[in-house]
């Protein structure tokens, strides 16, 4: 997925203004947001929407499918996260759902694809954001311009909102110039500020493949890490928890600014992944998530339990790796009782909002980029008229990144985790006006800044917990993420 110049011409910019002016003097205005979708080249690359604007908010989105969207600038949001009623959140919906109109370029009729709202949530409430000052506690972001990978093309969706035909024109066409490139435009990249060209980004991702299969040395495990592990051990002897997931931060200096698009674009390339990033300002939190929190569609719902990890062996062949993996997995107490509760919780969580519930009767081992999980797909059949922001404070946090019981989880790591979480490990992903959803859980991320990152790993406790093994494994976890920013030496 690399990210040169722009991949049309003049006439195609010129084109495609003429076609959105003429469609819309033909419309009038409209009493709320008039959304108009339009064909692009077939090749033209979503992500390029973050090179056409370098500022302000965008969003990244690649789900397992293969399909990407890009998004940049807001025209209406709604708020969701800790702190948040879900009905009031679903009201905010409801009500630009009945405020849009949706118009195809083309034909000039209504049109039908699904229009999607981008963002998240902070993990839990707290009183001092620091580094994520700028993301807030969460909410869903329609944007001003979207680029869709569809099954038969690409698509555009430009979002207007103005007071009258001539300014809608005015904006659509600055907007289009801006994205394609208008008269006078040369269509090159600009090498000072821009990204790298294609030759640098696939060399850049190779290096980034190549040191990933590299085994992660044993270093020494630091004693506030053992003492964290220990109280939540001390936590579960009592009987206050039964497991708690304690999360690491290590802050990486990055010797300057890192563009995040050749970053997007790297981790694009993994599969069975969820590739996420949100830019505010001048911070972008981005990653490449293995677990779906919630995929709703009307009423039927999709999630997963994703707990209980371990490194795939590089010196074997894939195959045999993930049949060892498999051996050890299905042969560790720990991991199974890990992978148990979580499977327990969710489906205990979906109890009041779902008629049926479905799940298999022995997890899969889910291989990655040098882990391998144990994942047990779940399915439900909701309540009638349930938004996905109900579905997403019945489910969220999963003890696969909180703990259970999921309040007195919650009160140990506000009162012992010495990290700040912000929005790592907490929801991430899209939502319609009508109520689907499509939501990831946002691990296996970073916070990226001007000039340094904050990276994240997670480790679920129980009472057969190591905590060298547990340090051992978000080392693991941590380098897939350094190693995708460059940086091959993670700070203890």
């Amino acid at each position: 997925m690399a990210t040169g110049t722009r991949n049309c011409d003049p006439a195609t910019a010129r084109d495609l203004q003429k076609a959105i002016r003429s469609r819309l003097a033909g419309l009038g205005t409209s009493g709320g947001p008039l959304v108009l979708s339009f064909d692009l080249p077939d090749r033209f690359e979503p992500l390029r929407v973050w090179d056409a604007f370098p500022s302000g908010e965008a969003t990244f989105w690649r789900s397992p499918d293969g399909l990407s969207n890009a998004s940049t600038g807001r025209v209406a949001f709604v708020p969701a996260g800790p702190g948040t009623d879900p009905g009031r959140s679903a009201e905010s919906l409801a009500r630009l759902a009945d405020d849009i109109s949706h118009v195809d370029v083309d034909s000039g009729q209504a049109c039908l694809e699904p229009i999607r709202l981008f963002g998240g949530a902070a993990f839990a409430a707290t009183a001092d954001r620091g580094e994520w000052e700028a993301f807030g506690e969460g909410g869903f972001v329609l944007p001003q311009l979207t680029i869709e990978e569809a099954g038969g093309g690409v698509r555009g969706r430009l979002v207007l909102d103005g007071s009258s035909v001539a300014e809608n024109q005015s904006r659509a066409s600055a907007w289009i110039e801006a994205l394609l490139g208008g008269p006078g435009d040369r269509f090159e990249p600009d090498n000072e500020n821009g990204p790298a060209d294609h030759a640098d980004r696939d060399a850049s991702m190779t290096r980034a493949n190549a040191i990933e299969k590299q085994s992660p040395d044993a270093g020494p495990v630091p004693e506030d890490w053992v003492q964290l592990v220990e109280a939540a051990r001390d936590g579960i002897r009592s009987g206050k928890l039964r497991k708690v997931v304690v999360c690491r931060r290590r802050t990486v200096p990055l010797g300057g600014r890192r563009d995040p698009v050749p970053l997007l674009s790297g981790l694009a390339s993994r599969q069975r992944e969820y590739v996420f990033g949100l830019r505010r300002g001048d911070r972008t939190f981005l990653g490449a998530s293995p677990e779906l929190l919630m995929e709703k569609r009307e009423n039927r719902l999709r999630t997963e339990a994703l707990a209980g990890t371990c490194q795939l062996d590089p010196g074997i062949e894939r195959t045999a790796a993930l049949a060892r993996a498999a051996e050890q997995l299905f042969g560790s107490g720990k991991d199974l009782e890990e992978h148990a509760i979580v499977v327990r919780g969710i489906v205990e969580a979906l109890e009041p909002i779902a008629l049926r519930r479905g799940l298999p009767p022995w997890p899969e081992v889910r291989g990655l980029t040098g882990l391998a999980h144990l994942c047990s797909a779940i399915d439900a059949d909701l309540r009638p008229g349930l938004s996905p922001f109900e579905t997403l404070a019945a489910l969220h946090p999963t003890p696969a990144v909180g703990g259970l019981p999921r309040d007195a989880a919650l009160r140990f790591l506000a009162d012992t985790e010495p990290v700040e979480r912000g929005w790592y490990a907490g929801p991430v992903g899209w939502v319609t006006p009508e109520g689907d959803a499509q939501i990831a859980v946002g691990i296996r991320s970073a916070l990226l800044g001007p000039d340094r990152a904050w990276l994240y790993a997670g480790a679920g406790i129980v009472l057969a917990s190591d905590p060298q093994a547990e340090y051992r494994e978000t080392e693991a976890k941590l380098r897939r993420l350094s190693h995708a920013l460059g940086v091959t030496e993670i700070p203890i």
